[in-house]
């Protein structure tokens, strides 16, 4: 019997252990490690935060999928991997062998320069998500007390951008730190232009410089400096420390390097997919419309690589659909040249996210 292993619980995983729940996988010992009992599905945490789900609501409990297909849950963080002796090595201790692995640990927040000498400001980043939910709950109590609370997000990605538009309202003062390119920059003009009024709208202030930490707030190159009572990092994951060091081959940025199978490059033996990944014969984007897609054709790899069986390229669609929330039960939706926006767009959006969360089992 062979020991394939799963390495996290991301969006990619999941939807390939729902596969594995309708067709076994035979002779198969299934193992999956996840440092949380929950997943949280990125599409709905903004809501969260702007009140419309509870946080139930937004993730999916990873031990009924689990079980579903026949495998078992080791709620546990890798630490280690050593690709040569086939080993992950847990936050625990435990050394864990496989035959055959796939990663899907997601990214980290980056971290920025801190200019002072100690914090005022609570900072935190926003991935993983189970800790942005964590910290934004622990934030609570911090911006209640404040007679005027400041929220900055540093990052003017679709990600930081949906989360502003989220904080905005109930008297709070939200900063968009979007940096030199701009709000939403890998976006058409179209895009971008409905975002910029969706900020003006919900009263979001937008600054187009780049940023450091410091003592009560940040500071951006120009010199201004912006007082704030939290600072969300959402400028981009960085890659989980231990991948680098694991023998397989990564990129600059310490991102497992994969094929169009999302094979290694260098280990036949492990795959990757997600926010763990870079493409070697194509850019992908690390996002979750790409990482549910990858799902079914990361299961029919796997049982292919266990079998002795050939493998099959995923090639994402010409065009992805893109929907981000404004804060206010409206979204903006994007595919390929045509961008569209209202109540519909969120309506489409929150139907869209319910039905990913519920369709997994809840125990």
């Amino acid at each position: 019997m062979k020991r394939l292993v799963l390495l996290g619980a991301g969006h990619a995983h999941l939807v390939a252990l729902r596969e594995f729940a309708r067709q076994r996988l035979p002779d198969t010992e299934l193992i999956v490690v996840a440092p949380s009992p929950w997943q949280y599905y990125s599409g709905m945490i903004p809501g969260w935060v702007a009140g419309y789900y509870t946080l139930d609501q937004c993730r999916v409990p990873v031990a009924p999928t689990v079980r579903a297909a026949g495998g078992s849950l080791v709620l546990d963080r890798a630490v280690e991997l050593v690709a040569a002796n086939r080993e992950v090595v847990l936050a625990s201790g435990t050394r864990l062998t496989y035959d055959l692995l796939s990663i899907d640990v997601g990214s980290m927040s980056e971290g920025l320069t801190f200019g002072g000498a100690g914090l005022s400001t609570g900072v935190f980043g926003v991935k993983p998500m189970d800790e942005l939910a964590r910290q934004w709950l622990a934030a609570g109590p911090r911006l209640a007390a404040a007679d005027k609370p400041t929220v900055t997000v540093l990052g003017g990605g679709a990600g930081g951008v949906e989360l502003a538009l989220a904080i905005a309202g109930e008297g709070r003062r939200v900063v968009l730190v979007a940096g030199a390119k701009g709000i939403v920059p890998g976006f058409g003009r179209r895009f971008r232009r409905r975002v910029g009024c969706a900020l003006m709208k919900r009263d979001v202030g937008v600054v187009d410089e780049y940023a450091e930490l410091v003592r009560d707030g940040i500071r951006v190159a120009s010199g201004r400096q912006y007082p704030s009572d939290v600072v969300l990092i959402a400028t981009g994951g960085v890659a989980l420390p231990f991948l680098r060091d694991s023998g397989l081959a990564v990129d600059d940025d310490g991102f497992v390097l994969v094929d169009a199978c999302h094979q290694s490059q260098s280990t036949p033996n492990v795959f990757a997919v997600g926010d763990a990944c870079s493409r070697v014969d194509r850019r992908l984007d690390r996002s979750g419309v790409h990482a549910v897609r990858a799902g079914p054709v990361l299961a029919r790899n796997l049982a292919s690589a266990l079998a002795g069986q050939p493998l099959k390229p995923f090639y994402p669609r010409r065009f992805s659909l893109y929907l981000l929330a404004t804060g206010d039960r409206a979204a903006i939706g994007s595919y390929g040249p045509v961008t569209f926006s209202g109540s519909w767009v969120w309506k489409w959006k929150d139907r869209i996210d319910r039905g990913f969360v519920e369709g997994f089992p809840k125990q």
